[in-house]
């Protein structure tokens, strides 16, 4: 027997792929997203379209004009001091509970997440690149063991990937800078600095993003 999709499975596939195409920046800031558009480019019909953007809306992923259409949202200088202000909330008591909590296997698989991220963008795109980013502060997140800190900073870090796809349209250079942050934030967790250098990593991409 083939396995049944049931209509509220299709719903949230059809929302996870126009969310990672907004992510990636298949979908363009201010793209119109028509039923059309996305039967062509994801094989996605009618009814999950419209139930997938329903929910997209409600999260601010898109926004809709009457009598006009559904376009995806942009982000502007505001939005991106709102998320950073939380994401240093959040990511210094993560930081905090995680280094009490280090031992060598965390270590080691921190290490690991590093050494897969490579500054050659013909090995490794940008959308793997920052997925990797992420992944690297999921691990730290996981590693503080605290449930409703977990779910609040993985609400903004879907955010956080699209606006860093927009931070490596840039020179090689910042690569090399977030494996050296991510490293500094490894280090930190040993010897007690690991807050410091959370800040540091967080207040250098913003500046880079609120001067691109």
């Amino acid at each position: 027997m083939k396995p049944q999709v049931s209509p509220k499975s299709l719903k949230l596939q059809t929302y996870h792929v126009l969310k990672e195409a907004i992510i990636s920046g298949e979908l363009k800031d201010n793209e119109m997203i028509t039923e059309k558009k996305a039967m062509e480019l994801f094989g996605i019909s009618r009814t999950p379209f419209r139930e997938a953007i329903q929910a997209l809306e409600a999260e601010g992923w898109v926004y809709s004009l009457p009598y006009k259409g559904t376009y995806v949202s942009s982000f502007d200088e505001r939005d991106i001091e709102e998320v950073f202000e939380l994401r240093a909330v959040l990511e210094t008591a993560v930081a905090r509970k995680a280094a009490g909590r280090l031992d060598q296997q965390a270590y080691a698989a921190l290490e690991e997440i590093i050494c897969q991220m490579t500054t050659d963008a013909k090995v490794q795109n940008d959308y793997a690149f920052t997925s990797l980013d992420f992944e690297f502060h999921r691990a730290l997140n996981r590693l503080a063991d605290n449930k409703r800190l977990l779910t609040m900073t993985e609400q903004v870090y879907d955010v956080m990937r699209r606006i860093g796809m927009r931070v490596l349209q840039r020179p090689i250079q910042r690569r090399e800078e977030v494996i050296r942050e991510h490293r500094r934030i490894l280090d930190g967790l040993q010897n007690g600095d690991a807050e410091a250098a959370v800040i540091e990593h967080l207040e250098r991409v913003k500046q880079i993003i609120l001067n691109r």
